[in-house]
């Protein structure tokens, strides 16, 4: 008499309602939280960069570049060059002391999340130059470098 009142139980399945509810949420979460990079990167039309195939994230870098004729900071004229040299005063100094200025300023207002120095440079421009821009940016307080290159 006692199975007669007992109802019979239907197998369990699947709750849709709720699982669709998690994935909503997941999905409205990362909408959210996405956030598009706009990185305001402007090739010097006087430079000719070389090509590689590697690949990295694009962060945020005061930009300097060096063409045969001037070195530019966020395209502020800093320094001329002939043909691709600095002055022999700079090489035997070791530094590029106009550089050094306006990059402590750069630095001094920290508008950036890392000390990085983009550097675009024409693919022709020897060493030695490089160097000398790389060493003045350290003295800055700029010690991370990215240089520009063109992707193949």
């Amino acid at each position: 008499m006692a199975g007669k009142y007992l109802k019979k139980k239907k197998p369990p399945g699947l709750m849709l309602t709720s699982l669709l509810d998690m994935f909503t949420i997941i999905l409205i979460f990362l909408i959210v939280s996405f956030e598009a990079e706009d990185q305001d990167f402007r090739l010097d039309p006087d430079i000719t960069l070389p090509d590689s195939a590697a690949r990295s994230v694009f962060m945020p870098a005061v930009s300097v570049n060096i063409n045969p004729a001037r070195l530019v900071v966020e395209g502020d004229a800093v320094v001329s060059l002939e043909n691709g040299r600095f002055t022999d005063e700079h090489y035997r100094e070791g530094r590029i002391e106009e550089l050094v200025t306006v990059l402590s300023e750069h630095f001094e207002r920290g508008d950036f999340d890392e000390p990085i120095v983009m550097i675009q440079a024409d693919r022709e421009m020897d060493y030695q130059t490089l160097y000398l821009v790389m060493r003045s940016s350290s003295l800055a307080g700029f010690s991370r470098y990215r240089l520009a290159i063109m992707k193949n």
